[in-house]
């Protein structure tokens, strides 16, 4: 729930600014003519009818004070937090195109050009480079539920940008935990994984490095199973 609520708020920020923008717009200009009117005002009912609108006028003022700070408040700070929420990183870069999933001898050996070591455990373990790409934790074939903190390494010469995904075992609908693009060993990959929404079984998790043309390195996918918080 508060899942889709953040990408609600954050999808549509432009239009609630601009909504918030038109009710204040509107208040102030009752304010300003109910102010006028109450200077001007010769009888107490007078006054007591504009004091009625401006009142009204500032209370929405406050109200929409109130909602673009609140927006903007979880729009800059809260949804990026929360793993899932925000894909992207960098504004310049489509995290949601998928990687050539078919990779074969001659490519792997040419993408190693711009900072992997061709070795057969990198091939046979789809991608996975001890001490350059690689999962710390979780490991392949283990079990985690809850919230987990992932860890791994992402240490190659040019390195564009980083994300790692999560898919049900055999399936080829991968889906965006976060992202990065800068190096880490053995380290956090951000923040932490909320696995308690996600229907326990078996799972994929994969490593997708690109350099700095947006070409994609092998990728580092292990197995691993969500159980029941």
């Amino acid at each position: 729930m508060m899942h889709t609520l953040l990408r609600f708020l954050s999808k549509y920020e432009v239009l609630f600014y601009f909504l918030l923008a038109v009710a204040v717009v509107i208040s102030l200009r009752k304010v300003l003519l109910s102010w006028k009117e109450w200077r001007s005002a010769v009888f107490g009912l007078e006054k007591e009818n504009s004091q009625h609108v401006f009142n009204q006028g500032m209370t929405v003022l406050i109200l929409c004070g109130f909602l673009g700070l609140s927006l903007f408040i979880i729009n800059t700070f809260v949804t990026p937090s929360v793993p899932g929420i925000e894909q992207v990183v960098t504004p310049t870069v489509d995290l949601t195109q998928q990687p050539t999933a078919t990779i074969n001898v001659e490519d792997l050996i040419t993408q190693t050009t711009v900072g992997l070591v061709p070795t057969l455990a990198s091939f046979f373990s789809k991608g996975c480079v001890p001490n350059q790409i690689e999962w710390t934790i979780p490991t392949d074939g283990d079990k985690i539920s809850g919230t987990v903190t992932l860890e791994g390494t992402i240490n190659v010469t040019d390195l564009g940008y980083y994300k790692y995904e999560y898919a049900p075992s055999a399936s080829d609908v991968w889906t965006t935990i976060a992202a990065g693009n800068t190096k880490i060993v053995n380290q956090a990959l951000g923040g932490t994984w909320d696995t308690s929404e996600i229907t326990p079984g078996d799972y994929q998790l994969r490593l997708v490095v690109y350099d700095h043309q947006n070409t994609a390195l092998p990728e580092c996918t292990i197995k691993i199973t969500i159980a029941a918080p």
